[in-house]
């Protein structure tokens, strides 16, 4: 009896705090004919811990035509996630849905809303590559390169692939394919440095007497690479690519210094046209086999 006591007394509670009149007058203002009020609600939705909130925001957003309230909304919304309020999980699902261009048609609204799926993914909150994947066909090249930036932010294995994609996708503007091969190049600062190796080592010879699974494999950093440079060798053995493509491509190749680059750098400093790439895959050439000896 006193469980089915505490059942109802809990089933009463929520919906108490759905019928909350202040949320549900804040609702209400949401369709307001002043814009100002609307923007207000907005705002106020955003700090009221409730998962009505996201409700009603979700609900105002089709019908609303200015992009400053809607803004306001997903502003609302990555407050509700970031403070983890009742409702975020619903409230990460409306901001995948406002990143994107085939729901949103104003340009700074999907950027905020790509923002804030980001700064959840370094909560792991979600995975936000599949949404930054997506962003990289933005009919805005605004937003492609900021996928590319917070991709490159992100720097986990998982994003080499769109990164990669990007920089030897001819649709793309070379501007985009510019920052994704920096990106690329990039992503191998994530290197453990000699401590870490020392450590990793240690991690390794200790499992193997105890006939256990290292916590970190030393093929996982290697594969990563080899991952890079293989994006990167496609782009440099493409005809069609650019003299500035080619010599991001060897500067990114140089940031990596992994020793599977060494046949498309001679392949480089042998046949390409440009002496400035020639020159630059000569001297990244030298920097990975002199790797070795570190």
């Amino acid at each position: 009896m006193s469980v089915f006591c505490l059942f109802l007394l809990l089933g009463w509670g929520a919906a108490a705090q759905a019928q909350d009149p202040h949320i549900q007058r804040l609702g209400q203002e949401l369709h307001s004919r002043e814009q100002g009020l609307r923007m207000q609600a907005a705002r106020s939705l955003g700090l009221a811990s409730a998962a009505q909130s996201v409700l009603l925001l979700r609900q105002a957003l089709p019908g609303e035509r200015s992009a400053a309230v809607r803004l306001e909304i997903v502003r609302a919304l990555r407050n509700i996630v970031f403070l983890r309020y009742p409702g975020y999980p619903e409230a990460l699902r409306v901001l995948q849905e406002e990143s994107s261009d085939g729901a949103e048609a104003d340009e700074l609204v999907r950027l905020k809303a790509t923002e804030a799926l980001w700064e959840a993914g370094k909560k792991d909150l979600l995975d936000p590559v599949p949404v930054l994947r997506r962003n990289l066909g933005d009919r805005s090249q605004r937003l492609r390169l900021a996928a590319v930036e917070m991709l490159r932010k992100l720097g986990t294995p998982a994003t080499i692939d769109a990164l990669g994609q990007a920089a030897v996708d001819q649709a793309q503007p070379e501007t985009v394919r510019l920052k994704a091969i920096e990106a690329l190049g990039a992503t191998a600062q994530v290197d453990l440095g000699p401590v870490g190796r020392q450590v990793q080592e240690e991690n390794i010879a200790m499992a193997g007497r105890l006939h256990t699974q290292p916590l970190v494999p030393a093929s996982t950093l290697e594969t990563r690479h080899q991952l890079q440079i293989r994006y990167l060798s496609a782009l440099l053995r493409d005809p069609r690519a650019s003299s500035s493509l080619a010599l991001r491509a060897v500067k990114s190749i140089g940031q990596v210094k992994d020793r599977s680059s060494v046949p498309v750098l001679r392949e480089v400093i042998a046949n390409h046209q440009d002496e400035a790439v020639r020159l630059q895959a000569t001297k990244v050439l030298s920097h990975v086999l002199a790797r070795q000896y570190e």
